[in-house]
């Protein structure tokens, strides 16, 4: 996981933190004040990823489900904000674990790795062999359309949404690369 920069911190606290403590928002009933302060900063780190538009969407979330004007349990404004927006994959704990599994390396190998941690990002929880089978299907039909895109590009025929598609496609195997070969050299330090 990437680290945040004081900076993007910074605008957590200023967008999301200081208008909810502005509206007199108190630490949960028996958390101690610095147990308050461990869980703001953390949330400072864990939410650094998230837009401007979706950091004060976040403060209407927040308004909307908060008890007695107390601040939510951690884990619910995580997954709010997971809801809103999927952190970036090289910040998604669960997708880069997935990949690095033997079941990443074996989608590698068969070429549904894409698919898989395209899902990962999305729901999260292992698929099952139901799910598993229809990634592997996703993978053949998304191998022929590269293909054609890739047709089409050449004979100057694509169009601007099968171009991002396709370089998103890439760009998704450049990260699967990317974390896997970082834990194989992990393993070999």
């Amino acid at each position: 996981m990437t680290l945040p920069n004081a900076e993007a911190k910074a605008r957590v606290d200023v967008l999301l933190i200081q208008p909810l403590a502005g509206l007199g928002y108190k630490r949960k009933r028996g958390a101690s004040a610095n147990a308050q302060d461990e869980m703001l900063d953390r949330l400072r780190g864990r939410l650094a990823y998230m837009t401007d538009a979706n950091l004060r969407g976040m403060v209407d979330l927040i308004l909307r489900h908060a008890v007695k004007g107390q601040w939510p349990d951690e884990g619910l404004i995580r997954a709010w904000a997971y809801t809103l927006q999927c952190p970036p994959p090289r910040d998604c704990d669960y997708a880069m674990s997935l990949i690095r599994s033997a079941m990443g390396r074996a989608a590698r190998d068969e070429g549904w790795a894409v698919e898989l941690f395209q899902i990962a990002k999305r729901i999260g929880p292992p698929p099952g062999r139901y799910i598993i089978a229809q990634l592997k299907d996703e993978a053949e039909q998304n191998r022929r359309r590269r293909i054609v895109i890739s047709e089409n590009i050449q004979a100057g025929l694509a169009s601007d949404a099968d171009k991002a598609w396709l370089a998103e496609w890439h760009q998704d195997m450049a990260d699967i690369e990317a974390i896997q070969s970082g834990q194989a050299e992990g393993q070999a330090a």
